[in-house]
């Protein structure tokens, strides 16, 4: 009989790399910073485990199958010894490092509220990485808590007349909580931090001018977008929110091609009714200064908020490839960026060729990093897109 074995690799990122990295985003939008909690790590630790031993993505597991300890998240966490059920969990497949994991997720507007929500105070954060061949070889998982409702489910409450109580928030479920106990836990962390979060914060440098695909998506009908700004108004402040305006510029100009989401007009109903976010619906520019004027009424209070932000422009040269056919000259041993502008909401690069005096490597799904040959060349050097082509004389 002959056995498969594969080897999985697991390291456990503290407050190093990926947890200090997010903590640093979480000061500069006025929240408290995460602290990292063994439970939550344990559970993260799990399902990094589960996802590369079957290949799979997303929160869920099958029961029955090697390495399953819950379904859901939440089920995993209390498994793993935290005492509430109130987690939320992101994570990312396949990418390189920590801080692109966080800004991958930051981009994916539902995984950023989870991230920047004002009512989680901990954390554990895992890496699990398996042999390069593989389909997913790398998968980093974050599961965020509460230390205030964790330390209210390590009680029991007498039942007392007239108290409203809440039960299958802890790991004993049937423990009994009284709802405004529940109330003034969560309110106990969203008071530690900043009546209104906004991201991308304000001025805010190298933002990211593309969002993609996010499970599940916002926008569905579009594989390629504008990178969304997001308001937060932090429940423990206010109630009764009426979004008013919400806008977007470059320069003078205002950006109308938007749609704006909330908890009535997003598809998914994943907003809360203090989310609101602006998606591009084409993408932004490099290295380009943004505005963003928002107001609404909250609890009768009139709330305007004015910021700027500017995105990334990549390192060397840049070219905005337009045409069908573009035909350049460059120098031997030089590399350049190439951005090729997409024509429509569904215009992403998935495949191209090119000639062996260049080296490509991708940034994004419409943007290559291109280096060109040491020596000149005497043929023309190609880039082929298949809809789009650029040749090229080294000189």
């Amino acid at each position: 009989m002959k056995f498969l074995i594969i080897f999985i690799s697991l390291s456990i990122i503290y407050a190093d790399d990926g947890l200090s990295y997010l903590n640093k985003i979480r000061t500069n939008v006025g929240l408290i910073n995460l602290k990292p909690n063994y439970s939550l790590k344990k559970a993260s630790h799990s399902h990094a485990k589960y996802l590369l031993r079957h290949q799979v993505t997303g929160h869920s597991e099958q029961r029955g199958r090697a390495l399953y300890t819950g379904d859901k998240a939440y089920k995993r966490a209390l498994v793993a010894g935290y005492p509430s059920a109130f987690v939320m969990e992101n994570l990312t497949i396949n990418t390189s490092n920590a801080r692109e994991s966080i800004d991958n997720l930051l981009s994916a507007i539902y995984h950023r509220f989870v991230f920047l929500t004002p009512l989680l105070d901990e954390i554990g954060i895992s890496m699990a990485s398996s042999p390069k061949g593989r389909r997913f070889n790398r998968v980093f998982v974050y599961d965020l808590g509460s230390s205030a409702l964790s330390q209210i489910c390590q009680k029991s409450y007498p039942k007392k007349n007239g108290q409203y109580y809440i039960r299958d928030i802890c790991k004993d479920s049937s423990n009994m909580i009284p709802q405004s106990l529940y109330d003034k836990s969560k309110n106990d962390i969203a008071l530690q931090n900043h009546d209104i979060i906004l991201f991308p914060y304000p001025n805010q440098k190298e933002v990211s001018p593309v969002f993609y695909n996010e499970s599940p998506d916002p926008l569905p009908s579009y594989k390629v977008s504008g990178y969304p700004i997001s308001v937060e108004l932090n429940p423990a402040y206010y109630a009764d929110i009426k979004l008013k305006s919400f806008r977007l510029y470059r320069g003078n100009k205002e950006i109308k091609d938007t749609k704006i989401l909330d908890y009535r007009s997003d598809i998914n109903k994943i907003f809360t009714k203090s989310q609101f976010a602006l998606m591009p619906l084409k993408r932004l520019e490099y290295g380009t200064l943004y505005s963003v004027r928002f107001e609404a009424i909250a609890d009768k209070k009139v709330i305007k908020k004015s910021w700027q932000f500017r995105t990334i422009k990549p390192k060397g040269k840049l070219y905005r490839i337009t045409p069908k056919r573009t035909h350049l000259k460059v120098k031997a041993n030089s590399e350049a960026v190439f951005y090729f502008v997409p024509r429509d909401k569904n215009d992403i690069i998935t495949r191209y060729g090119s000639t062996r005096e260049l080296k490509v490597s991708y940034i994004d799904q419409n943007t290559f990093r291109v280096k060109f040959s040491k020596k000149k060349s005497t043929t023309k050097a190609i880039l082929d897109l298949g809809h789009r082509k650029v040749t090229f004389d080294i000189e």
